[in-house]
């Protein structure tokens, strides 16, 4: 069977290959073997063909942490899967392979009118949105939550669950043609990043921004602790700029604010993906959550792949060339 690997550290387009590799062995008891449909590639994979992170795999590496798939055997005595059945992977699994083994107790089963491609994105946005509204300040009706980087696929599940709570949702974009296309995702506010901050906290008055979600870094995620309201806090899950956040000591003592980080793979994180997910998969219906994908591409072509990927937008790998079933 086919996999993509990542044979040397640099340039993300040149270190991954499609490699023939053995085939998984047959399902061991309370195992399943899935054929993996889709799996995107996420800034983190590119981040770890970069070289950026300090863990580095053992070379040949499969990557891939996000995909979805169809059982198509499973080992003795599995009742939580059947053959057949869609399911979600694993989010410790590789899953840039055509095949392979996990715990059938592992897989989040979805719907049978579940969008495969959406389910391919859903161990990392959704669930990373339903923690960050859940365990880091106890929302009611009429708090608002302000975020940036609101085009992306994360933005629209925060959009959405937090709509389903009835709390208040303020996007940061950068270009004012995305407006009205963040206003279409449910986001009630939408302000451009760098909209002079006077202006913006005039149109927030009133509201009590109590949770700022920040993911670019930089000057971007000081704009947002400007718009907390006194004694609320920011959660950091990313830095796709680059740049050290930019953070007023002044402001975070006036108003006694606080800050805090999050990953999903620390190990008192990733215990809580398989229940999250578990509440999250109905919401991949006919007319539910969407997270926006630019391209699909077939295996063979993962170079061409990884390269729109790099450019920017989400790219989904299609690892049997199944376009949709």
């Amino acid at each position: 069977m086919k996999a993509i690997q990542v044979v040397k550290y640099g340039d993300a387009v040149e270190g991954v290959e499609v490699r023939e590799v053995p085939e998984p062995d047959g399902p061991k008891p309370g195992e399943a073997l899935v054929s993996v449909e889709f799996s995107p590639i996420n800034f983190n994979d590119l981040m770890v063909i970069w070289g950026i992170y300090s863990w580095r795999p053992e070379l040949p590496a499969t990557m891939g942490n996000e995909g979805s798939g169809k059982v198509i055997a499973v080992g003795e005595g599995v009742s939580a899967v059947k053959v057949g059945d869609r399911v979600v992977l694993p989010f410790t699994t590789k899953k840039w392979q055509q095949r392979l083994v996990a715990s059938a107790e592992a897989l989040v089963v979805v719907p049978p009118d579940a969008d495969p491609q959406q389910a391919a994105m859903m161990a990392i946005n959704p669930v990373t949105a339903a923690l960050l509204l859940r365990d880091y300040v106890d929302l009611h009706p009429g708090d608002a939550v302000a975020y940036n980087s609101a085009t992306s696929g994360l933005a629209h599940w925060l959009a959405a669950l937090a709509g389903r709570r009835g709390i208040r949702t303020i996007g940061l974009v950068r270009r004012h043609e995305d407006v009205e296309r963040v206003k279409g995702v449910s986001c009630e506010m939408v302000v451009v990043d760098d909209e002079d901050i006077d202006a913006v906290q005039t149109r927030l008055h009133g509201l009590n921004v109590r949770l700022a979600l920040d993911v670019v870094g930089g000057s971007s995620a000081g704009r947002l602790m400007n718009l907390l309201s006194p004694y609320g806090k920011l959660v950091t899950y990313g830095g796709v700029s680059g740049k050290p956040m930019e953070l007023s000591g002044a402001v975070m003592i006036w108003k006694q604010l606080s800050v805090e980080g999050f990953y999903e793979g620390h190990p008192q994180v990733l215990s809580k993906i398989g229940p999250v997910l578990r509440e999250l998969v109905d919401m991949i219906g006919p007319g539910g959550v969407r997270q926006p994908i630019a391209a699909i591409y077939p295996i063979d072509q993962v170079k061409e792949a990884v390269a729109h990927a790099v450019r920017g937008g989400k790219i989904l790998l299609s690892l049997n060339d199944v376009m949709w079933s």
